[in-house]
């Protein structure tokens, strides 16, 4: 994954396209077989019926209909222009001739190749109709994971497949387009997070400790529904904060400290951690504060 986890999926990748990556589990894959045998047979039954012959009948005229209405459009332009070359060629000059004649010819052509794109279209939308219900077919069969996640596809024979895309982010002020990591680029940001999520985990202490002094003080002298503010003000300035380096415990190559991708990736980790951490300990040290000043509270009057 291009968050530096690896996701076991239950089946075997069967397609991906620019979009998704799809995949089945052996016994989706053969419950889909045996019931595209019962829905192919059912197809056929469906065709041999007269009702579906009739219709394709009405379909098939249409069609005819359509192409002779579009043909005779074409023959009458291109008996008009026969009707008006000989005049045309004795009232112009040569060369406004050449002009009208070429002009009158453009059209005629353009509007041959209105009707065969009309019907190349038709086709398309045909195969298209086709695909679409193929597909809603195998989804059922078939889960997936959207392609922008996934950085690479292991194989059980310990193969990898790429198939992350740099895509384009926008326009710079320079002209020049801002687009993703590359390859490279992204395995580094990869290993960044797979690091990152390595760093410390000692802010639950931190984040205990304001939590705890934040509920008792709170709940004593104000109010406990103020209790969370300074909670909430150290996960700002947590979030806030993009200067986390790897521990030495680490033993990060130190070329590593130098791309600007590894340490992208390092940083987001090892923030969320340490927001994450720091969440956890401050909920429960607020918590055990709370309940410590309600339950004394009484005797201090």
């Amino acid at each position: 994954m291009t968050n530096g986890r690896i996701k076991k999926l239950k089946g075997k990748v069967v397609y991906y396209d620019y979009e998704d990556i799809f995949y089945q589990s052996e016994r989706a894959y053969k419950a889909m077989k045996r019931d595209s045998i019962a829905r192919a047979m059912q197809q056929k039954a469906s065709k041999a019926s007269e009702d579906w012959k009739l219709r394709e009948e009405k379909k098939q005229a249409r069609s005819k209909a359509k192409k002779a209405k579009q043909k005779a459009k074409v023959d009458k332009l291109k008996a008009k222009f026969e009707e008006h070359a000989k005049a045309r060629e004795q009232t112009l000059s040569a060369y406004d001739f050449e002009q009208w004649k070429q002009a009158e010819l453009d059209a005629i052509k353009a509007l041959e190749n209105k009707h065969e794109l009309y019907w190349a279209l038709q086709e398309t939308l045909k195969q298209e109709r086709l695909e679409r219900m193929e597909g809603k077919f195998r989804s059922k069969y078939t889960r997936s994971r959207s392609r922008q996640t996934v950085f690479s596809i292991l194989r059980e024979d310990g193969t990898e497949e790429v198939v992350y895309n740099a895509d384009t982010l926008g326009l710079l002020a320079d002209g020049t387009f801002e687009v993703e990591y590359g390859v490279t680029d992204m395995r580094l940001y990869i290993k960044g997070r797979q690091d990152g999520r390595k760093h410390s985990f000692s802010d639950v202490y931190i984040g205990a400790s304001t939590g705890l002094v934040s509920g008792l003080l709170f709940t004593y002298f104000l109010d406990l529904f103020y209790a969370p503010i300074p909670p909430t003000i150290g996960i700002v300035a947590l979030a806030a904060r993009n200067n986390f380096k790897p521990s030495p415990k680490l033993e990060v190559d130190p070329a590593l400290l130098q791309s600007e991708a590894y340490m992208d990736g390092y940083i987001q980790s090892a923030k969320g951690r340490k927001i994450f951490a720091f969440t956890v300990g401050a909920v429960g040290g607020m918590g055990l504060g709370i309940g410590v000043a309600v339950a004394t509270s009484p005797l201090l009057r």
